[in-house]
């Protein structure tokens, strides 16, 4: 993968590409990292495990926050944003010169939170394609607080989403694992046909080498980046929340759109 820019005033050590520790573990908390580039107040570590916004090839999640410290000195992450294929790191002050050694942590409150969320919103999207009978109209997006599903389907009532939140709760009460794991492009191409995503993005996702899916007990898996929990358990409880008197939305082009919260 060719990416080396930076340059213009920035810094660039050898051609190395970070080591994304989220995608193998979404529960480190915290690594050991070098810093491989520097671009103002951005840097590029060798391992991270802040996930960045842009990050995923089947839909973004909201940036993770934490802190870098070197010879004792803490410099908060205030953003980990993809950009040009490089994941950078916003630092709220200078950062440390090319080459340093730093360790690195993760504000887990928030990412925990994402993880419940982006958790839910999968399981949302299974219910929804079995319940009733809805596809994706767009591709998700998990947010901080408030998420959201955008579905293709001709008949929606109160009664339908109400149902739908109550199974979702039934099943958030079992005992479901979550497994995340890559496969080679040959053999992830069955999987890619059938996965949830737009057709952009399977186009996007067929150029790699290797793809990574998440799979939540029978349903089948879902290409995804992004960091989610181990089991169904953690989520807690999914509230669907209502909009002028309903529990969906009409949007353009009789787009049906459900908004929740974990709680």
């Amino acid at each position: 993968m060719k990416v080396q820019k930076i340059p213009q005033g920035g810094q660039v050590r050898g051609g190395k590409m970070t080591e994304r520790l989220y995608l193998e573990d979404s529960y480190l908390k915290e690594c050991k990292a070098e810093i491989i580039a520097v671009e103002g107040r951005k840097v590029e570590l060798s391992h991270t495990i802040l996930n960045p916004h842009g990050e995923s090839s089947a839909h973004p999640q909201p940036h993770d926050k934490g802190v870098i410290v070197i010879n004792g000195k803490m410099i908060d992450v205030s953003k980990a944003v993809k950009e040009d294929g490089r994941i950078m790191h916003y630092l709220k002050e200078k950062p440390p010169p090319l080459g340093a050694s730093v360790d690195c942590f993760l504000d887990w409150a928030r990412r925990y939170r994402m993880m419940r969320n982006h958790t839910a919103m999968h399981l949302l999207q299974h219910l929804s394609e079995e319940l009733l009978g809805a596809h994706l109209a767009k591709d998700l997006e998990c947010r901080d607080h408030i998420t959201h599903i955008d579905l293709e389907v001709e008949e929606l009532t109160d009664e339908r989403v109400k149902y739908l939140e109550k199974v979702a709760n039934q099943k958030i009460r079992e005992d479901i694992s979550i497994k995340t794991y890559f496969l080679p492009m040959e053999e992830a191409r069955e999987h890619i046909s059938s996965s949830m995503v737009s057709k952009s993005k399977k186009k996007l996702v067929s150029a790699m080498e290797r793809v990574r899916f998440v799979e939540m007990g029978d349903y089948p898996p879902v290409v995804c980046y992004g960091t989610v929990v181990r089991n169904l358990r953690e989520v807690s409880q999914v509230k669907i929340l209502g909009k002028h008197g309903h529990l969906f939305e009409v949007k353009t082009g009789g787009i049906k759109r459900i908004a929740f919260v974990v709680v």
